[in-house]
């Protein structure tokens, strides 16, 4: 398998490889693209044996869920049934923006969401125009990876297609966040720390 880079900083190309790789993930192929944090690796959500290889490429345990990222605030009504006054609030306060949160849903069940604050995830996912999960760009137990240089030496030949938009603005991973009755509980930590959380549900949030 070929794998494509294509770049993201050359402006009169910029819509086209936009285009392909949204292309690649309507076809269930593996997409790698930058977002403010880490590299993502994308597949289309009801595309069940592309979600089945990128957790074989990840070497991923399934109780490790995929998140949904969505490409504008009001997609996230799509997916979710009722929203808690502290969801509410961290979507204020923190989206868009790398703060994962995992809604718990009327059937029983919970889906992890993200907003990214990086355009080229947004525009991939409102041209792709179908439900895509994603995961870091690295295999589990590594380092995310922040450049596409760093996904390329990881997964050549494995996956379709790598967006290069450059090193990643934060470098480091988002927070993932499960949403617990009026509570939650950090999952993962990442560059939205708890004390910022907690001083945003306690009206003490003061933006920088």
């Amino acid at each position: 398998m070929e794998t494509r880079v294509l770049n993201l900083k050359d402006q009169n190309l910029y819509s086209d490889h936009i285009a392909k790789a949204a292309c690649a993930l309507r076809k269930g192929k593996l997409v790698a693209f930058p977002t403010e944090t880490v590299y993502g690796l994308g597949v289309c959500r009801d595309h069940t044996k592309a979600v089945e290889r990128i957790y074989k490429l990840k070497k991923r345990v399934e109780e490790k869920r995929l998140t949904l990222m969505i490409a504008d605030a009001d997609d996230v009504k799509k997916y979710v049934d009722h929203f808690s006054s502290t969801a509410r609030k961290l979507m204020k306060f923190f989206w868009p923006g790398p703060l994962a949160i995992i809604f718990p849903l009327k059937n029983g069940t919970d889906i992890g969401i993200r907003f990214p604050d990086d355009t080229a995830a947004r525009d991939l996912i409102r041209t792709a125009k179908i439900p895509i999960v994603t995961t870091s760009a690295n295999i589990s137990g590594y380092p995310p990876s922040t450049d596409a240089q760093q996904v390329l030496m990881d997964f050549k030949g494995k996956i379709h297609v790598i967006l290069d938009g450059g090193s990643t603005r934060f470098r480091s991973p988002s927070t993932v966040l499960k949403l617990k009755d009026e509570g939650f509980e950090i999952i993962r930590p990442g560059i939205i720390s708890e004390t910022m959380i907690r001083s945003c549900l306690e009206n003490t949030f003061v933006r920088v």
